[in-house]
């Protein structure tokens, strides 16, 4: 898990990124953080809780948090077993990344603020999850199990106080799922059972409203195996009506 964070520097949002990629893996074996020190200094209590390890960008006159995490990510995939890469940032200059990364077999997870996102990114990610963090005008209460123990030891870290999670911080909503006859209308070159290359079949279906800007046609497809063959398995890029 690598985190851009002059990208995705938002507590509350990243403390539920976290939380969701933890419920994903058995075991996470690389969670780096990247950005400038005000930006890491502003999520510092989000890492130390999720045992995070922060990379400050040295000290230049351009900022190096993109090359600092791009190394450090082609490092990890070929020194290790990982089949599966969460770039949590919603700047395009990681798409060559992604790219190299799904050639290597891996899968590719976005996570991002929609404000924060670049144009069209499910072509280079197999999953993007945006994150809607719902501000509230009165303060948090604190919990009851919240112990002295915790003040304690995050003053004796200098640390600041962990933030309040939102329990509204959300995955932004899909449309419903399409029937496989919505897909065909939509669609009409799958009824003569000729692959369709998955781009071409993305902007048609975000025309007809069948799917979102953020939403991926692979993993519309994959809801409907017998009716639709992606190609190639591993990597697919177009897809066959079954019949």
């Amino acid at each position: 898990m690598f985190i851009d964070a002059d990208n995705l520097n938002d507590p509350t949002a990243l403390d539920h990124v976290l939380l969701s990629v933890r419920s994903l893996a058995d075991r996470i074996v690389y969670r780096r953080a990247y950005g400038r020190a005000e930006s890491l200094r502003a999520i510092e209590a989000v890492l130390w809780r999720h045992g995070v390890r922060p990379v400050a960008n040295l000290i230049v006159d351009k900022t190096t948090t993109d090359s600092a995490l791009v190394i450090d990510a082609v490092e990890a995939v070929c020194r290790n077993d990982i089949d599966v890469v969460a770039i949590c940032s919603g700047d395009a200059d990681f798409v060559p990344l992604a790219m190299w990364l799904r050639e290597r077999r891996c899968r590719v997870l976005c996570f991002s603020l929609p404000q924060k996102i670049f144009a069209n990114p499910e072509s280079f990610y197999d999953e993007v999850v945006l994150i809607d963090v719902v501000s509230d005008s009165l303060p948090a209460p604190l919990s009851p199990q919240t112990p002295a123990l915790e003040k304690r030891e995050n003053a004796a870290r200098k640390l600041p106080p962990a933030p309040a999670v939102d329990v509204r911080a959300k995955v932004k909503a899909t449309p419903k799922i399409p029937a496989v006859k919505d897909l065909l209308k939509a669609l009409p070159e799958l009824s003569t059972r000729k692959p369709l290359h998955l781009s071409v079949a993305a902007k048609e279906l975000r025309a007809a409203g069948l799917l979102s800007k953020t939403g991926s046609s692979t993993t519309l497809f994959q809801r409907y195996p017998a009716q639709f063959e992606l190609l190639p398995s591993k990597q697919p890029n177009t897809v066959r009506y079954r019949g």
